[in-house]
């Protein structure tokens, strides 16, 4: 058993948590910016901190053996945040860390996660002359689960819609090669790293967890399969894209809280006209590497978590 400091609590903390408090191997401390919520699950500590303070990290992180980052990258002004508690985590001697990331690695499309590319040169920075801090990318691409309907979602989880609505029969493309994702379900993203942490050997840097990779024509077969009726595909062109110059007759939404209720039809377009761009760019593809260190975990295949979800609806 080793102390585990949890850097952020909120909704993909939550799932990892909940696989940590269910092994029950390790002694997990919440830092939180704010006052312990009333109904913190039995088993946790919290700690409130101030990220920009770094002698409260200090302190928080004295006698911590792996500290997983859940700081929200766009809201982490110049980063200072993150590096803060990676500058304090070196300071105490933490052994392990794994930063704020759990998506994908290729996001130079994404602005809002530019943040995570300049977290990653400082990592790299940090252990250029000798390494002083194990560290590991948790990279489980895209979450299954928002293949699914949204009364659906894990507890505690916000949906946000894909380009592939399989309640609707319908998806919006990008014109180009057949793309290949990684899709892989909260759970068994929360059950690999609840495993890394026993992992007694050294840390990938690149951690990809790939549940299932499937390519985009077979995972449209998948669903014309067991929704029973064609998809209707609309297409665009990457110029298109890339100017945000284009009309389909319909949009993903985002259903997370953080984002105003008449903000989220916009949000929801951006954010698939960015993933658009990022299947063409391959950047949803993700190597299997605790797949390989991990050969005993057992993923759910695509095939059953769509017949499941879309089971009597």
């Amino acid at each position: 058993m080793v102390k585990i400091a949890v850097a952020g609590y909120g909704e993909i903390s939550g799932q990892i948590i909940k696989a940590l408090l269910s092994d029950g191997h390790h002694e997990i401390t919440i830092l939180g910016r704010k006052d312990a919520p009333k109904d913190l699950p039995a088993g946790l500590s919290w700690i409130k901190v101030d990220y920009l303070d770094k002698q409260q990290l200090v302190r928080a992180l004295r006698g911590m053996h792996t500290v997983l980052s859940f700081i929200t990258v766009v809201m982490d002004h110049e980063n200072h945040a993150q590096i803060n508690l990676i500058d304090s985590c070196v300071q105490v001697g933490v052994k392990r860390f794994a930063p704020s990331e759990w998506a994908f690695y290729k996001v130079d499309a994404f602005a809002m996660y530019q943040g995570k590319r300049l977290i990653r040169e400082y990592l790299k920075d940090l252990n250029k002359d000798r390494k002083v801090l194990e560290y590991c990318l948790f990279l489980p691409g895209v979450f299954m689960n928002y293949l699914g309907p949204p009364e659906k979602m894990e507890k505690g989880v916000s949906y946000t819609q894909l380009f592939l609505d399989f309640e609707k029969c319908r998806a919006i493309l990008p014109q180009g090669p057949d793309a290949t994702v990684t899709f892989t379900t909260l759970g068994d993203m929360a059950k690999t790293v609840s495993k890394a942490l026993d992992y007694e050997g050294e840390w990938p840097i690149m951690g990809g967890i790939a549940g299932n990779r499937i390519k985009i024509s077979e995972l449209l077969e998948l669903g014309e399969k067991i929704r029973g009726k064609k998809f209707a595909v609309e297409k665009v062109k990457l110029e298109d894209l890339k100017a945000n110059d284009y009309v389909t007759s319909w949009n993903p939404v985002t259903l997370h809280p953080s984002i105003p209720l008449e903000q989220r039809e916009a949000a929801g377009r951006e954010f698939a006209r960015l993933s658009l761009l990022g299947l063409l760019d391959g950047g949803w593809d993700i190597s299997g590497d605790w797949n390989k260190l991990l050969p005993e975990i057992e993923y759910v295949t695509i095939e059953h978590f769509l017949q499941d979800a879309w089971s009597n609806l």
